[in-house]
């Protein structure tokens, strides 16, 4: 543990392989930004560099892909690298409004970032039952979270290509990688 007044920082990278990804045009769509971060999770599955979720930010004011994240907990070892911060971490200030698609209906620890991000809006493709049945814990809370965030105009849209997401998180558990997480599930 850092002595008191030492700062210390945390460096996030992202796999290599993300710069070969195609990225959507300008006034990406929101079929295209769903179909990137869903690649982004079967992609980070498949070369081994984290769990089975993708995330990717688009901002409102121009349409255009402002982030993108993969899940990178198990190859940092730091749980709060979820593809959701990644991509928070990476977008920078908000201002204008921006929506967020991930592969997957975030967990309680993404939903709070997002608020705090102030992403106005959040599309997902795997519900978080897909999530579940494949051994990963949500957190409790995320119902109320979510019914707060929408009092205050955020908007949710879940299951945008849920068949695709939800054979992602299958292949990961089928092939054995760990559910990382509480003991209860991730």
């Amino acid at each position: 543990m850092p002595a008191p007044g030492i700062v210390t920082a945390a460096e996030i990278r992202l796999p290599e392989w993300i710069a070969e990804m195609k990225q959507p045009p300008l006034a990406a769509t929101d079929q295209a930004c769903m179909a990137l971060a869903i690649a982004l999770a079967r992609e980070n599955v498949a070369r081994q560099t984290g769990g089975p979720f993708g995330a990717v930010i688009r901002a409102e004011s121009s349409g255009k892909v402002i982030s993108l994240g993969v899940n990178l907990a198990l190859a940092t070892g730091n749980p709060a690298l979820h593809a959701e911060l990644v991509a928070i971490s990476f977008a920078g200030p908000l201002s204008g409004g921006a929506t967020l698609f991930t592969s997957c209906e975030p967990c309680i620890m993404c939903l709070g970032a997002s608020h705090w991000a102030e992403i106005r809006r959040i599309v997902s493709a795997a519900l978080r039952e897909d999530a579940e049945a494949v051994g990963f814990s949500e957190g409790a809370g995320c119902g109320e979270l979510k019914a707060e965030m929408a009092a205050r105009g955020v908007e949710f849209e879940s299951g945008m290509m849920r068949v695709e997401a939800a054979t992602v998180l299958r292949a990961y558990a089928a092939s054995g990688a760990p559910i990382y997480g509480p003991k209860s599930g991730r």
